[in-house]
C-alpha cells in the first residue's frame, strides 16, 4: 500500500483515530475541555475503562450530542451529519482533502 501511494500523487493516507473523532475535531460539536481532550488524549482516557481510544470517542460524542439535533448513535448516521453544511466542515478538518 505504502508503495502505490509513494507512485500515485492523488494518494493521502490519513490514519484518524476514529470517525467519532474526526467529528470532534470538526468543530462541529463545541463542548468544554473538547479541544483539550482532543489535543492530548492520553490524559483524558483511562485504559481500564475503555478498550480502545475509538471507544473513548464514541462515548465522548455520544455524550456531547445527546440532548441535541445531532444525537450520535454508532449503529445509525444521524441524517444531520449528512447535511451539505455539517458534512463539509467535517470534510475540511480531514487533512489531504480537497473540497
Amino acid at each position: 500500500m505504502k508503495q502505490q501511494a509513494e507512485k500515485a500523487k492523488n494518494i493521502t493516507l490519513y490514519l484518524p483515530e476514529s470517525f467519532e473523532w474526526i467529528i470532534l475535531k470538526s468543530g462541529l460539536i463545541e463542548g468544554k475541555d473538547l479541544q483539550k481532550i482532543l489535543e492530548e488524549p492520553e490524559k483524558y482516557i483511562d485504559s481500564g475503562e475503555f478498550f480502545s481510544w475509538e471507544r473513548y470517542f464514541t462515548k465522548l460524542l455520544v455524550n456531547m450530542t445527546e440532548e441535541t439535533y445531532l444525537k450520535y448513535r454508532k449503529a445509525h448516521l444521524n441524517k444531520a451529519y449528512l447535511h451539505d453544511k455539517n458534512k463539509r466542515q467535517i470534510l475540511k478538518s480531514i487533512e489531504g482533502i480537497v473540497l
